[in-house]
C-alpha cells in the first residue's frame, strides 16, 4: 500500500471519528436545552462539563484532520511528481 493510500485510509477513519464526536456533542447540546427548561441544576452542570470536554475533543480531532489533509495533499503531489518523472 502506498503512503498516499495509507494517508487516505487514516483520513477516512479520522473523518468517522470527527462525525462521531460532532454527533455526541449535538446530543449533549439537545439534552442541555431540555434541562434548561427544567430545574435540575446538578444534571446541567454535569452536562456542561461533558459538552466542554466534547468541544475540546472535537477541536483536537479537527486540528488533526487539517494536518492529515495537508499530508494527503503533499503525498499526492509527491506521487504525481514521481509519476511524471518516469
Amino acid at each position: 500500500m502506498s503512503d498516499f493510500d495509507q494517508l487516505v485510509r487514516e483520513q477516512m477513519q479520522l473523518m468517522d471519528q470527527l462525525l462521531d464526536v460532532q454527533g455526541e456533542l449535538d446530543l449533549y447540546l439537545e439534552t442541555e436545552k431540555r434541562l434548561l427548561q427544567g430545574e435540575k441544576k446538578e444534571e446541567r452542570h454535569k452536562l456542561r462539563d461533558q459538552i466542554k470536554q466534547k468541544r475540546e475533543e472535537l477541536q483536537k480531532v479537527q486540528t488533526l484532520f487539517t494536518k492529515q489533509t495537508e499530508q494527503v495533499i503533499n503525498s499526492y503531489k509527491q506521487m504525481e511528481k514521481s509519476s511524471t518523472v518516469m
